[in-house]
């Protein structure tokens, strides 16, 4: 009888054992969501529960990896998932200053960068002829961009037609 019981004892351990590893909140814990100031990028730190391993990583590449899903709950991958849209849709640049040359109608445009904190200076034209840099703003400022590039483009060869006739 002694041994019955023991053995149903040992059977009833094995069993919490299992059901606390197929628990549902046995999954990763996030702990804290920040933006890391070198890169740009928000990241999370996670900690991982077997070994309560705790690391840091990106939201975005959070979002992208099965493993990463399939141990949090619905409400945090939903809330992982819109920070990661967010940060995606928004500009990485913004113009922060425009000032006129000597000539008509030419401005040279400060940008500066979110990601990396650096200012550029570059005229409409040239901004417009780099797509990767001219992706990177929103759509409004893009958009002032191109005008003024068209301007200018229009003046010049408005200049090089009555030169010409």
């Amino acid at each position: 009888m002694n041994q019955k019981t023991s053995w149903d004892h040992w059977l009833t351990l094995i069993f919490k054992d299992f059901m606390t590893e197929t628990d549902p909140k046995s999954g990763y814990e996030i702990l804290h969501i920040y933006e890391c100031k070198k890169t740009g990028f928000t990241k999370a730190t996670i900690k991982i529960p077997p070994c309560d391993t705790i690391i840091e990583k990106n939201i975005r590449d959070i979002v992208i990896e099965n493993e990463f899903l399939e141990n949090l709950d619905k409400k945090t991958i939903r809330t992982l998932t819109h920070i990661a849209t967010m940060e995606y849709l928004n500009p990485d640049c913004f113009i922060v200053s425009q000032k006129m040359t000597g000539k008509a109608d030419n401005y040279i445009l400060e940008i500066k960068s979110n990601s990396d904190y650096n200012t550029i200076k570059k005229s409409p034209t040239e901004i417009s002829k780099d797509k990767t840099l001219v992706a990177r703003f929103n759509s409004i400022e893009a958009n002032r961009i191109g005008y003024m590039a068209g301007v200018l483009e229009t003046l010049r060869e408005y200049g090089a037609l009555k030169q010409g006739i």
